[in-house]
């Protein structure tokens, strides 16, 4: 697991800048890895021993490099530190690039990119270990990003490939309308194996095969509509790492396929990710972001972008700007005279009421989220089985954190009626928050009877 080496001067002096002790590094390594599904308890007894030569397995020296990067804003890599392994420089752990192309912010061939994040041993994407880096949060602008050389993937010409019609196209369109089917009603973890691979073994290829400038054009728009639904399977999974990444190669794709509708709607996933982290600041900045990309492309549209900042902004503690934002959003929201039709990126009532409930939960609105977020659930579409579980779930916390008992264990046994038919990270993490705010209450006979019934559902 650990291989001796001499003394690390490298780790000590980070350690020393960073002004942490080996239990404060050792709670940030534990904190960075917990963003990418890992479950880690090291102490300061590990890093003493990581200062003293040993070198903790992958993925961990990258999480030390986050960690460290984080807290002294700027890039430490795991060459900094002396733990960049024999046959790799250290560089950043941060956004990828394979050297198969030039040019553009991304710095990466998105073939390539989605070939590697297809790869897997374990049942999971293979970068699953990477972790979730701050640094990669730094986008540019829609016209910073439009106005920036692209380096088109060129044509596989040593393939003898037809050139591409309207139909390839199209069928690309199709699998993401099956997939987001999918995702909505049994979760993430249904089916982002089988989207990673079509994407890598399907899509990719058709990306270098000889099409039209509008066929092309076209074919990366919707190339980005799947890339973007594969990175919110990933993040509904809770692997963030992966999901960043997935989010970065589907902003690339927009920008090649000249979208920036869809280059804002993925700034917006990029900033719920984000404050679902705890990044607030970063989540502001991506939310406005993408609220400036979104500009002038319907009142709907900017809703669903607005409904996101208020989110952001509240999490921040920024009462004005988050309620000035939401105003933003009803008033959109009101004003749209047509539905939203959208494959990925759906905005409805339902989807406002669960941004109302967000802000006012943020804001020490308890009272106010609960009744919000109680009269959404008839409105949410029937299609939608993982956001419904979801909403009872939160619903259930926020009346169980008002001292009300009854209401709360009613509405978790709602919960636990869609949970059996999902595969989500994030269904099985409140799973396990059922659990933790019931166990105290066990002696009840309401709380007792769920408490068996979530402890058989776990143990499925």
């Amino acid at each position: 697991m650990c291989t001796k080496r001499r003394p690390n001067q490298r780790l000590r002096a980070a350690l020393a800048e960073a002004g942490w002790t080996g239990q404060q590094l050792a709670a940030a390594v534990n904190k960075v890895g917990a963003e990418i599904g890992l479950d880690l308890h090291y102490d300061r007894t590990a890093v003493a021993h990581w200062m003293e030569g040993m070198r903790p397995r992958p993925p961990v020296p990258d999480v030390l490099a986050e960690a460290l990067s984080r807290r002294l804003a700027r890039t430490v890599t795991t060459g900094d530190l002396g733990l960049a392994p024999p046959n790799r420089t250290g560089k950043n752990p941060g956004p990828p690039g394979d050297g198969t192309r030039a040019g553009g912010p991304w710095g990466t061939g998105i073939v390539a990119e989605l070939a590697r994040l297809a790869g897997s041993q374990d049942g999971r994407p293979s970068p699953a270990g990477a972790p979730y880096a701050l640094a990669a949060l730094a986008v540019p602008s829609w016209p910073q990003a439009a106005a920036a050389p692209q380096g088109v993937d060129a044509p596989d010409r040593d393939a003898a490939q037809r050139p591409l019609g309207r139909a390839d196209v199209e069928t690309v369109e199709a699998m993401t309308r099956v997939f987001s089917t999918s995702d909505a009603a049994f979760g993430g973890g249904s089916a982002r194996r089988a989207l990673a691979a079509y994407l890598a073994h399907d899509v990719a290829p058709r990306l270098r095969a000889p099409a039209g400038a509008g066929v092309r054009r076209r074919l990366y728009s919707a190339a980005a509509q799947l890339t973007y639904l594969c990175a919110f399977m990933c993040f509904d999974d809770e692997l963030h790492g992966v999901a960043q990444r997935y989010y970065r190669a589907a902003l690339q794709l927009a920008v090649e396929g000249g979208d920036p509708v869809f280059y804002a709607v993925t700034l917006r996933a990029m900033s719920v990710q984000a404050r679902a982290l705890g990044h607030a600041r970063h989540a502001i900045q991506l939310a406005e972001t993408a609220a400036d990309a979104g500009k002038r492309t319907g009142p709907l549209r900017e809703a669903f972008l607005r409904g996101q900042l208020a989110v952001a902004h509240a999490a921040d503690g920024d009462r004005n700007d988050a309620f000035t934002s939401l105003t933003a959003a009803e008033r959109g929201l009101d004003q749209s005279t047509s539905s939203n039709q959208t494959t990925v990126g759906a905005y409805h009532p339902a989807s406002l009421a669960h941004q109302q409930a967000a802000v006012r939960a943020l804001l020490g609105d308890r009272t106010g989220a609960i009744a919000t977020l109680a009269s959404s659930i008839p409105h949410r579409p029937v299609t939608e089985r993982r956001s419904h579980a979801l909403t009872l779930a939160r619903l259930a916390e926020l009346q169980f954190d008002q001292g009300h008992l009854e209401e709360a264990t009613g509405t978790w046994h709602l919960f636990l009626d869609d949970y059996p038919q999902l595969r989500s990270g994030r269904a099985t993490t409140a799973l396990k928050t059922l659990r933790s705010r019931i166990r105290p209450r066990a002696a009840n006979p309401m709380a007792k009877a769920l408490m068996v019934r979530a402890t058989r559902l776990t143990n499925a």
